[in-house]
Formats: structure tokens, C-alpha cells, sequence
């Protein structure tokens, strides 16, 4: 593998990471940027590369993809969940003060 594939390939795995660290730290617009700048990488990588990309290589990127991906889904779910006992939270609130209304 030459020097300038390992390089694209290094790039690609940083942007991985560093879309990890901005959705861990809430950063969405940076995350927004940053997937950008990854697909555009990794197109770019493939026209460059087609079918003498290296299997290996893609492989450990789509790995890393995936652990992305189920991370954001719990988080997605995390998320869900605090909304649910939110609104519940707020219904029983509501239906507090309503009895408490009543004569």
C-alpha cells in the first residue's frame, strides 16, 4: 500500500474519531461538518481506488463505522428515553395540579 493510500486511510479513521468525540460532546454542528468531510473523503478514495482498494483496510474502516453507529443508537435511545419520563413526568405534574384544583 503506498504512502498516500495509508495517509487517505489514516484520514478517514481520524474522521471517525473525531465525529465520535463531537457526538459524545454534544457538538452537532461539528459532527454535521465533520461527515461531510468524510464522505467526501471517502468517495473521493474510492474513485481514486475503485476495486485495488484494499479489503483489509476498507474492512477495519467499516468496523469502526459500525461501533460508530450502535454508539450513536444508544444515545439515540438514551435520549428517547429521558423525553418519555419527561413527558410522563409533566402529565403527572399537570394531573397533580388538577386535582389539587378541584373543589
Amino acid at each position: 500500500m503506498s504512502n498516500d493510500n495509508i495517509a487517505m486511510l489514516q484520514a478517514l479513521h481520524a474522521d471517525l474519531e473525531s465525529l465520535k468525540n463531537a457526538i459524545e460532546g454534544e457538538d452537532h454542528d461539528l459532527a454535521e461538518r465533520i461527515v461531510s468531510g468524510h464522505d467526501q473523503r471517502l468517495r473521493d478514495y474510492i474513485r481514486d481506488h475503485g476495486v485495488q482498494a484494499e479489503a483489509t483496510a476498507l474492512q477495519g474502516l467499516l468496523e469502526q463505522q459500525q461501533a460508530l453507529t450502535g454508539r450513536m443508537r444508544e444515545l439515540r435511545d438514551e435520549a428517547a428515553e429521558h423525553l418519555r419520563h419527561e413527558r410522563q413526568s409533566a402529565r403527572a405534574a399537570n394531573a397533580y395540579q388538577q386535582a389539587g384544583a378541584r373543589p
